[in-house]
């Protein structure tokens, strides 16, 4: 007991000894020498709070600029017009006249069928309607004034029934003197409507033979016209179909200097030569596509249905194009949303002169809705995105101030140096000709001090004198201010 009574009190005594080490090397109890009231009083006063150092930082100012308002939308190149030729008469194919990829304007014949059975019928049509002509003494299948009163028959007849008209009227005058009996001036009577009769049935007859002739004429038509259908030919274009929109669709199709008139193209063949056609079911012989114009179609999300309108411009790109930029025009929209995207069907006429698109072409497009004249834009780089924050560093005196903003349209801007820069409209509580910061912002926070190295001024204005600042940062080692940068 009395052996550890000792080391406590040793463990004690070393305590006090690095406690009195330790005030000795912190200035505030001398080893050596008694403490002074002065010393005791610097010990007991506060540290001195160290000035927080200004952030160096670029800035540029925000600029009013001229930004169009767009509606993105992706859709298919199809072809205006989309055409399956099948046969009208039956036949065996004598001669194909056009292959796939061939353009063929209107009435155009692309297949012919062999005719020598429908030529013979032609001939048996037209003998046939040269015997009813002779029964009415025509040479000449008559027209719609024609007169029946003029045929040889009809006129006998009425010469006959002018004649007993007149004897009746003489045999009235000779009854009244007795001078014939009364049996003669019935047997007159009788005369003239026997004559009358048989001018009508003359003209009932006359208007048989003429409708025979007519009958007959029609067979020689359609037996001419199904020779005639044994050569397969290109059917009319119509690029419009009529209606309010049809003017737009007129001005934004009207072929260009030097263009083609409207045409087909052949798409794909069915059909050989020596291969047996059938009018029904129809055979498919070819199909046509018109290639010039072109139609995009698309689907446009349902918020944009005030903004869309006919006439309205669309810039267009295809990846068999790159870096190329097409234009079109809208020229049709649906009337109704699908329910089920809540998006509406938009049509944009393309012209294709060159033939360079590919009807089911995949397609961009970009239609203007508007122009913001006095949109504010700050370069790219001042934008900065956290936690799905977007903001800006604007300069408010010699303090940073974060501003919310939202980004929209992004443009290429080349410098006063040329070199093309990247600008970004943005909304929110950024006026244009405002100072944000493009460089450093990485150390800034709201009513951080900053100090500005150099102010660049928007893209196409003269640079202003150089602070001190400023050319210190140009003095920099580029790598220093590169660091700095990031």
């Amino acid at each position: 007991m009395r052996g550890k009574s000792v080391r406590k009190l040793l463990g004690w005594i070393g305590a006090l000894a690095v406690a009195a080490a330790a005030a000795g090397y912190a200035g505030l109890l001398p080893i050596g020498r008694k403490p002074d009231a002065t010393a005791v009083e610097h010990a007991a006063a506060p540290a001195a709070t160290k000035p927080t150092e200004a952030i160096a930082v670029t800035v540029a100012q925000a600029a009013a600029r001229p930004v169009e308002r767009r509606v993105r939308a992706v859709g298919t190149l199809n072809s205006y017009e989309d055409v399956e030729i099948g046969p009208l008469v039956d036949g065996q194919v004598r001669r194909i006249l056009h292959d796939v990829g061939d353009v063929v304007p209107p009435g155009e014949p692309l297949l012919e069928i062999a005719d020598d059975d429908f030529r013979l019928m032609v001939q048996e049509m037209g003998r046939a309607l040269e015997l009813e002509l002779a029964k009415l003494g025509l040479g000449t299948p008559p027209d719609a004034s024609f007169d029946v009163e003029s045929l040889p028959a009809v006129l006998r007849a009425r010469i006959v029934e002018k004649n007993a008209a007149d004897t009746l009227e003489r045999y009235k005058s000779l009854v009244d003197r007795n001078a014939i009996t009364k049996d003669d001036f019935q047997k007159a009577e009788m005369n003239l409507d026997v004559a009358r009769l048989d001018t009508k049935q003359r003209l009932i007859e006359a208007e048989q033979s003429l409708a025979s002739v007519r009958h007959r004429q029609a067979i020689l038509e359609t037996a001419q016209k199904r020779l005639n259908d044994t050569r397969v030919v290109v059917p009319p274009l119509t690029l419009t179909a009529g209606g309010p929109q049809s003017q737009i669709n007129l001005v934004s199709m009207a072929p260009s200097a030097g263009a083609q008139a409207p045409a087909y193209t052949v798409a794909e063949r069915f059909v050989a030569e020596g291969e047996i056609v059938r009018a029904a079911p129809p055979t498919k012989l070819f199909r046509l596509v018109v290639e010039d114009p072109l139609k995009f179609q698309s689907a446009v999300p349902e918020r944009f249905a005030s903004q869309v309108r006919v006439g309205q411009t669309v810039e267009l790109g295809v990846e068999s194009l790159p870096g190329r930029k097409l234009e079109g025009r809208v020229v049709r929209i649906s009337p109704t949303v699908d329910t089920a995207n809540r998006t509406f069907q938009v049509e944009v006429s393309v012209r294709n002169g060159e033939r360079l698109l590919k009807p089911g072409s995949f397609a961009t497009a970009s239609i203007l809705i508007g122009t913001d004249a006095q949109a504010v834009t700050v370069p790219e780089e001042a934008i900065m995105r956290f936690a799905g924050v977007t903001k800006v560093f604007a300069v408010s005196g010699d303090q940073a101030v974060v501003v919310p903003v939202e980004t929209g349209t992004r443009l290429e801007i080349a410098d006063v140096r040329g070199t093309p820069r990247r600008w970004v409209e943005i909304v929110g509580g950024v006026a244009a000709g405002a100072s944000v910061v493009t460089t450093g912002h990485a150390q800034l926070a709201e009513g951080t001090p900053v100090r500005v190295r150099e102010a660049l001024p928007p893209p196409g204005m003269p640079q202003g004198p150089l602070d001190a600042d400023a050319k210190e940062a140009r003095r920099m080692p580029q790598g220093a201010v590169r660091k700095e940068a990031r």
